[in-house]
């Protein structure tokens, strides 16, 4: 299941990605993705923290041209996860409210990192700007994507972490 949710999810990204290009939505459908899916790797932490690295490489691949900045990014995301739900329920009041925490901080540490490399210009507005925009579609993906993976965990008696 985890394998098909990621492949649909890149899809998905492409499609959006092309679709909406220069609009005010800006789809993180993969980061949302592992987020959700963390659940599904029941106890088995190394799995999770080498999917999320790996799956931020393919993304570097495909989408960005930034070779290992994404995998980095989702990697340390990927860690914030594993604490947040080491310590909090796992229901979907909590995983809205870390989704949104998370694209903040992704979007911030790339804001940093690219105003460091200097592909960026140092401006609150273009870093409020992506949060925003990422917010709106993601939030949607992600709760469709919550209850649509818990019902056919549910069916399928599929075991996630609660």
């Amino acid at each position: 299941m985890i394998i098909t949710v990621t492949i649909i999810s890149f899809i998905l990204e492409f499609i959006l990605n092309k679709t909406l290009y220069n609009s005010f939505l800006s789809p993180l459908i993969i980061f949302t993705t592992l987020i959700i899916l963390e659940p599904y790797f029941k106890k088995h932490k190394n799995r999770y923290l080498i999917y999320t690295f790996t799956i931020g490489l393919i993304y570097d691949i495909v989408y960005t041209g930034t070779y290992l900045m994404n995998a980095s990014m989702f990697l340390i995301i990927g860690i914030f996860v594993r604490l947040i739900n080491k310590n909090t329920p796992n229901n979907f009041l909590i995983t809205i409210i870390e989704l949104i925490i998370l694209i903040c901080t992704y979007r911030f540490l790339c804001f940093i990192f690219l105003s460091i490399i200097g592909f960026i210009k140092f401006n609150l507005s273009i870093y409020f700007e992506s949060v925003y925009t990422s917010i709106i579609l993601n939030l949607i993906y992600g709760i469709l994507l919550y209850f649509i993976l818990y019902f056919i965990s549910k069916k399928f008696n599929i075991k996630r972490i609660n």
